[in-house]
């Protein structure tokens, strides 16, 4: 910053010294209203043309987070909302569940499908004891409320 100013000064010194002598040299007349004319856009350039080697609103050398900082974040975030939507899915499978008389707790994962969409992988439930003469029945529920076939389903008694 000090060089610049620097710059700036040493520029407009030179600058108004040409002028002066430019002013000098006119003497009267419209020469010399054109020679105060020029002197002011020298004046101008000087002040203005080392500021425009300034980059105070660029982006170069800019030392904010790195595309692989960024990567790791939206890893992260994926990463959380496959875990809050799989939990939201399994509450309201338990919840379903209770409803039709079962004894279950539920596990959800999730996973990304071949085009990246945000499906449900496996679910997972656990079930008491007295539930085991309605697998069927359980299987039929967990197939229709989250819509997993029952290939990816995992039943365990508690």
């Amino acid at each position: 910053m000090t060089e610049l100013f620097q710059t700036i000064l040493l520029r407009v010194t030179v600058a108004g010294v040409a002028s002066a002598v430019a002013l000098r040299v006119a003497g009267g007349g419209a020469l010399r209203e054109i020679v105060k004319m020029a002197a002011g856009l020298l004046m101008l350039l000087a002040l203005l043309q080392p500021l425009s080697g300034l980059h105070l609103l660029s982006w170069e050398g800019w030392t904010g987070t790195s595309q692989e900082e960024i990567d790791a974040i939206g890893a992260r975030n994926a990463q959380t909302t496959m875990s809050t939507v799989a939990a939201t899915i399994a509450r309201s499978l338990e919840q379903r569940a209770e409803q039709e008389g079962f004894d279950c707790s539920v596990e959800v994962t999730m996973e990304n499908d071949a085009d990246g969409i945000l499906q449900i992988g496996r679910v997972t439930v656990y079930y008491g004891g007295s539930d085991a003469a309605r697998l069927g029945e359980l299987q039929t529920l967990l197939t229709e409320e989250c819509g997993v076939p029952a290939e990816r389903q995992e039943l365990i008694a508690k």
